[in-house]
Parts: C-alpha cells; structure tokens; sequence
C-alpha cells in the first residue's frame, strides 16, 4: 500500500471569498496543473482583479503544504501557492526564459516529505529580547521577524517583501519544531503605497486560524503596482499564552509607524467556563455511552457506541450547549451540577466517573505546560503535546489508581488523591487545573 500523500490541484481547498480575495487551506500536497491564458486563470483560480494590463490579488493560507509536479519531477516548491501554480515546468504562460530565473530566485527550503517553510534563521540575524510568557523573544533588526522559543518549539511572526515579475508581501504566523500548534492566530495587515499622494494606506486586510501551525495572509501581483510597505499586527495563543507584535517588510513609507491597531486580542478567544466538567463519557441508562470531546469552546460528540455518525456542537454559555446531531436535529443541553445534561428533548445524559474523581481535564505538574486527559470507558488517553511528547495511553487499575504508559518513556502508576492530585511512582505529580 502506498504511502505517498493525496495529490490535490490547487482548485481543490481554494475558497474565492470576494474579488481578489482567495483562502487556502493547505493540508494536503498538491498536483499542480496549469491551463489557459495566466491572467485568465488567476482571475478564475485565485479569485485575480485585472489591472492595467497586470493582475493582482490577495490570498490567506491555512497550513503547510508540499508539491510535486506532473510526470514524478519535483516541482519549484516555493510555499506560496499561487507563484507554484504558474512556475512549474508544465504548461506555465511565463516565457520560458523569465519562468527559470524567476523559479531560481523563489526556490525555498523543503522538509523530507516536500513539506515547504520560510528559510530558519539563525541566531545572528535575530537577537534575544526577554522573556514573555514563559518564552523567549527575538527578533530581527529590520522588523520583519519576531520568534517566541519554548523548548524546541518556535512561533514565528514574519512580514516579507518580493519583488520580481510576479511579486508578493504580507505576513505569516508559523510553528516549527513542535507538536504543539497554536491554539489561535489572526494577522491584520496595512499596505501602503503611493497613488495620488505619497505612502498612501491603500489596502487593509485581516485573516485567523485555529489549532494549526500555519497562517498567512499576503497581496501579489504580476504587472501591477506593487505597495512600498506592508505592516501586519500578529496575534497568537500558543501553549496557552498570548503573544502580539507588529511585523513589517518592504521601504519608506514610515508613516506606518502611526498606524493604529486593535488593542488585546479577539474575545472568541476566551473560553467560556461551564458548571458541568463536559470531558468524557456520557451515558443515557443503558450500558453504552457517547463521548464528549471539547476543545475550546467546540465539542464533538462520539456516538460510535450507537452506531450513529459524531454529532458536533459548542458551549452556549455556563449552563447551556448546543449540539447538532446529523441523524436526528440540534438540541440544546442544559447542565447540570455535578455532572447531569438535561437536553431538549426531554432526555438526561449522566457522566460516567469511575474513579474517586474525574480525571478528564486539563492537568499541570506546576510550570506553565498542561497535560490533557481523556477517559473513556474502557482507557485512558493523555495529550502530552504541550510537552512536545507523544501520546500516551493507560487503563483505571481502581477507583484510586490508574496507569500509564508514556512512549518515550516508561509506564507509571498513578495514585489519586482527594481532591484533585495524581501522584505518579516515579515521585512527581500532577494537580487537575
């Protein structure tokens, strides 16, 4: 069986939002394949505005990506989706001799399975700055980079500027070097060019993310007029901290440093608290049970021990979800303390706690990492990514005692102490958050 990624076109996850406006999400490898004229398939394709004989263009990505060209040959990966689609050697509109100075001048580094980054940078081209939130800052000289460190984890803040035939600029929020993705993430670009009167603020635009490693949000052009400068306020919460800076690429246009920008960060971000811990099993009386896994303020809802399809819902506010079932219709689900769901319809679901206390939950052996249980009926699960680790997998030896196995590791027995501790056989411990 091969092992080989699903090849999509590049038509596939593409979103046209607006005119000139494209979203991308990015989670598979592509095939690229190119047809018709160039300014007539970026218009159709990528959502282009043509313009005094040019063609411009805005486009938010969402994930990484890799490629591989028609015919098995590895095609220029360049990481930006719309240069790939027209520089590839198969079909490309851009006469041959441009198309190979310009792939040599976008060519950028690849992983081992094609997936394509921005270049890293070494320490001599960013300097350490402090500490925020538990991680480390640097950043560039020029503007351009802000890179938050936790173990080997980066957050990375970049704004770029490219100017050749086909241009771009913008900014892009990535993490590298860890499991651990942000958990949210938003730019909001200016752009700033001059029209009919110097450094003119002509653009403003604004994308986010989430539970992902890679955002972006960038304008190109082929024989457009290209902005002097871009600044993009990026925002993201990563190992449940915050972060925020203003990133910028490009010349002049100095008035950026006036700009205003929103103050905080998004309040869908905050997440809503709830009387009822909504983590685990569910069961209605009978001996099955369904799961209940929230991130943030989503759940989804595992019905398998029904034989009916996941339902999916959200928490409305501390007493109250709502949860869509495919097979059936969207209830609302009173809670009810200590751990009782009265839904809609009339029915009650009960949580299933088969130890001293719950275990699902968020977990901290006091630094600023956090573990993350799941109990289900017959296992335990516990996401260790935070940590940079990988899953690990246990089973309840008794009301006061589970063990687990932890894959880089060993397997460890875990006593539960009232109210809310695990105490592990290797003489460390963990307190539910």
């Amino acid at each position: 069986m091969s092992t080989q990624p699903k090849l999509r076109s590049v038509e596939q996850p593409a979103t046209i939002r607006h005119p000139g406006k494209i979203e991308l999400v990015t989670h598979e490898a592509y095939e690229f394949e190119k047809h018709g004229d160039l300014t007539t398939y970026l218009a159709e394709h990528f959502g282009g505005r043509r313009e005094d004989g040019g063609i411009r263009g805005s486009v938010c990505r969402k994930g990484k990506y890799g490629g591989h060209a028609v015919e098995s040959a590895r095609a220029a990966v360049s990481g930006d989706p719309v240069f790939d689609a027209i520089s590839a050697s198969s079909g490309a509109v851009i006469e041959a001799e441009r198309q190979k100075q310009l792939v040599a001048e976008r060519r950028a580094p690849q992983g081992p399975n094609g997936i394509v980054g921005r270049p890293v940078l070494l320490d001599a081209q960013i300097k350490f700055t402090g500490v925020v939130n538990g991680a480390e800052r640097w950043a560039s000289d020029d503007g351009s980079t802000v890179e938050y460190r936790i173990g080997n984890g980066r957050l990375t803040f970049h704004a770029w500027k490219k100017s050749f035939g086909y241009w771009s600029m913008g900014a892009e929020i990535e993490v590298s070097g860890t499991g651990a993705d942000f958990e949210f993430a938003h730019i909001a670009s200016k752009y700033f060019m001059s029209v009919t009167s110097p450094c003119m603020l002509v653009k403003e635009d604004q994308d986010s993310d989430s539970n992902d490693d890679y955002l972006d949000e960038y304008e190109w052009g082929i024989n457009a007029q290209q902005p002097e400068r871009v600044a993009s306020l990026c925002r993201a919460q990563w190992h449940h901290a915050r972060f925020a800076d203003v990133v910028t690429a490009g010349s002049g246009c100095l008035n950026f440093q006036n700009a205003e920008w929103p103050t905080g960060f998004p309040s869908e971000w905050n997440e809503i608290p709830t009387s009822v811990q909504l983590n685990g099993s569910w069961t209605d009386g009978s001996p099955r049970s369904a799961i209940i896994t929230r991130k943030h303020n989503s759940l989804n809802v595992n019905m398998s021990a029904y034989n009916r399809p996941a339902a999916h819902g959200s928490v409305s506010n501390f007493a109250t979800i709502s949860v869509t079932f495919p097979d059936d219709k969207t209830y609302v689900g009173t809670l009810e303390a200590p751990r009782t769901i009265r839904w809609s319809n009339g029915s009650a679901w009960t949580k299933v706690i088969n130890t001293v206390f719950d275990l699902n939950g968020a977990w901290t052996d006091g630094g600023g990492r956090r573990a993350f249980i799941l109990e289900t009926t017959n296992s335990i699960t516990v996401d260790m990514s935070d940590y940079d680790r990988p899953a690990a997998h246990g089973s309840i030896v008794n009301a006061s005692a589970i063990k687990v196995n932890f894959p880089d590791d060993r397997e460890y027995t875990g006593a539960l102490e009232l109210p809310n501790k695990i105490r592990w056989s290797n003489g460390s411990s963990w307190t539910k958050i």
